[in-house]
């Protein structure tokens, strides 16, 4: 125990479905932190991490490499204990390691979980406005639960960048080593701004800058085009498809015209039931495919049909995406809190009309109308500027974080790198592909790592 640190000696396990089983010594820490940390008398929560002590091999500044996970929401701990665990067990040869859970995540204390769930009418296509009825009384409901014991306002990046603050403090570190992805990579930007004399190096995957919470169509477009691109250039996926981009542009503009009823049988029930699809769930269901590289590759497979007319798979997915389930106040508080200059959204209402995969921010900016968070406002939405040495990692087809995030993150770090990923997308694609390991580690080495990595063509598979 050191002040409010409590930290105990544990076998840490992969889950089942890691790439192996393994069970390694490590130290399970449970730190309590102040609710707002300007009020340190105040209320108090409790984060917790798992850390990894450092190879007996390495030498140098022991500054610990602090994983945070995506979301907001993801769980550092959980991360892991998956297909993730070889990168972490890798980088003790460099510090020690920890798995860090942020505030209102899974294993920390409140887990901030909504009670209840939503559920979006099968006779209607996927529209803001009708998703925006469907949801409001439970995100009501869900902020009443939570405001009875704690401050939604208090759980913000802000807020979240102290907390790691007060973990360096505790564990009694001179420096971190930061080390994110996605939404880990704004919370890292936060804390480089915050605290720039604490932060040795940062690695941060698919950059989602102070800016970026609410998404540029444009952007997502760009990166769909990209995968357009891939599919034309491939003999046997165009052949499947010979104008995706067209076929697809035809689709849209037929359900915006007319929505169709299909029947489809629920993955829960098991029933067959009738659901109304339109433009915006073609839309969500081709935003949905480009999640990882894997995800791509079955693109073509899964939406020949789609385009031929049989939207079978079209209601499928859009039955999926009809119901929360176990939302995470935490993500609407985070990302809310984050929220949107009025000129970046102007923006984004002036490109979503002409866009191929609209307003994907759309359903986020509706759920925070009734969200009623404090805003960080744009002294935090404004660049970051910093000398430590950061290596920012993308993916050419990342729809989620592209690489021109990073682009324009970029000129604010005079010792920043930029490694492009050609051919990953999001999530693992970033960690896992083929030479990210050595890239990380050449980094934090101090030698210079590759500008670029190429995957190599997609393997699309065929209907």
């Amino acid at each position: 125990v050191r002040g409010a640190l409590t930290v105990t000696p544990i076998r840490f396990g992969t889950k089942n479905d890691a790439p192996r089983l393994v069970e390694v010594d490590a130290e399970m820490g449970i730190l309590e932190v102040p609710l707002r940390h300007a009020e340190p008398e105040g209320g108090r929560i409790k984060v917790r991490f798992v850390r990894f002590s450092r190879a007996e091999t390495a030498s140098g500044p022991n500054h610990p490499i602090v994983y945070l996970a995506g979301g907001p929401g993801g769980s550092g701990v959980w991360s892991a204990a998956g297909d993730r665990f070889p990168l972490f067990d890798s980088l003790r040869q460099v510090a020690d390691v920890i798995a860090y859970d942020q505030r209102g995540t899974w294993g920390t204390e409140p887990y901030l979980v909504c009670p209840d769930s939503w559920d979006y009418p099968l006779d209607r296509p996927g529209e803001l406005e009708t998703l925006r009825q469907s949801k409001r009384a439970f995100l009501e409901s869900c902020f009443a639960h939570w405001s009875e014991s704690t401050d939604l306002s208090a759980f913000n990046t802000v807020e979240s960048a102290a907390d790691l603050e007060a973990l360096r403090v505790a564990l009694g570190a001179e420096k971190l080593t930061l080390w994110g992805i996605s939404y880990g990579t704004h919370l890292g930007l936060a804390y480089l701004r915050a605290y720039p004399e604490r932060v040795d190096k940062a690695i941060l995957h698919g950059i989602e800058g102070p800016a970026d919470t609410y998404k540029l169509p444009e952007r997502v477009d760009l990166v769909f085009r990209r995968v357009a691109d891939a599919i034309a250039s491939d003999p046997d996926a165009s052949a499947a498809i010979p104008d995706f981009l067209g076929s697809y542009r035809e689709l849209l503009e037929r359900l915006e015209r007319q929505p169709v009823t299909v029947e489809v049988e629920h993955p829960e029930t098991g029933e067959t039931v009738s659901i109304v699809v339109g433009a915006e769930d073609l839309r969500r269901a081709a935003y949905g495919l480009l999640g990882e590289r894997e995800d791509i590759e079955e693109l073509v497979q899964r939406a020949a049909p789609i385009l031929a007319g049989d939207l079978t798979g079209l209601g499928l997915a859009a039955v999926g995406g009809r119901r929360g389930n176990r939302e995470s106040a935490m993500a609407l508080s985070m990302d809310c809190a984050s929220g949107v200059s009025p000129e970046r959204r102007a923006l984004i209402e002036a490109q979503a009309p002409a866009s191929l995969l609209g307003n994907r921010s759309a359903s986020l900016w509706a759920s925070c109308d009734d969200w009623p968070v404090e805003d960080l406002g744009e002294d935090f939405r404004s660049p970051v500027e910093s000398n430590v040495p950061v290596l920012f990692i993308s993916g050419s087809l990342d729809v989620k974080t592209p690489p021109e995030n990073a682009e324009e993150v970029l000129p604010g770090f005079p010792n920043g790198r930029h490694l492009v990923i050609l051919g990953a997308a999001h999530d693992d694609d970033l960690l896992l592909s083929p030479g990210v390991r050595e890239a990380m580690l050449d980094f934090l080495a101090g030698r210079v790592p590759p500008e670029r990595i190429d995957l190599g063509p997609l393997e699309f598979e065929l209907p």
